[in-house]
């Protein structure tokens, strides 16, 4: 075999490895972003069961590990599709929008104390974003990741966006059935009277029917 044929193949297998260990990269980002919603999850079971201090860090290092697992996947990420720039930084201005409106409903449109640091006896909010739906974080979350994607043009960006939304919608139906209800006082007032995700227009509540 000529020198230059093992170049060849030399450089071909290293694409290959090369392409293999990306795609087991981002495979494993995927499942620890998903892992984050499950530390959500135990966060809020142990709201309504001991409440435990040392166990209120789940909800933050849930949120930190999908933050860092998100850039992580942006920044390895191969660009896959491009637009023109102008259509880019529309859907970057769009992405910083919804990421300013995730970031109001989760720390400031609630108590923050009361739900964060001390993780019971929570006051429910039912006005604000809260009118609009009973889990409008859902919404900001998906567009967050949505428009980033199509102005930062990755493809693995998009699909992570798609898997941690069908999780986050999977964990706000777990609050929304068995956890809420406990924690807050006239919860299911509030799923009478607001739509649960998708914000149709207006609904009876029971006294109304």
């Amino acid at each position: 075999m000529s020198c230059q044929k093992k170049v060849i193949m030399v450089q071909l297998l290293h694409s290959v490895c090369k392409g293999v260990g990306l795609e087991v990269v981002m495979a494993t980002l995927y499942v620890l972003g998903a892992m984050s919603f499950l530390l959500f999850v135990l966060y809020d079971i142990n709201q309504i069961k001991d409440n435990r201090r040392g166990l209120r860090i789940l909800f933050p290092s849930g949120l930190l590990l999908l933050l860092v697992v998100s850039i992580i996947i942006g920044a390895r990420a191969p660009v896959t599709f491009r637009y023109g720039i102008y259509l880019s930084m529309e859907f970057l201005v769009l992405a910083v929008a919804f990421f300013v409106l995730l970031i109001y409903t989760l720390f400031f449109a609630v108590p923050f104390d009361a739900a964060y640091v001390q993780g019971s006896k929570q006051k429910l909010a039912t006005g604000g974003v809260y009118g609009i739906c009973r889990h409008p974080g859902v919404l900001f979350l998906a567009g967050t990741y949505i428009f980033l994607a199509l102005a930062l043009g990755e493809k693995a960006l998009l699909l992570a966006g798609i898997e941690f939304t069908v999780c986050n919608i999977i964990y706000v139906i777990i609050q929304d059935r068995w956890i809420f209800p406990i924690v807050f006082d006239g919860y299911d007032e509030y799923k009478n009277s607001t739509h649960f995700l998708l914000p149709l227009g207006h609904k009876r509540s029971c006294r109304e029917e």
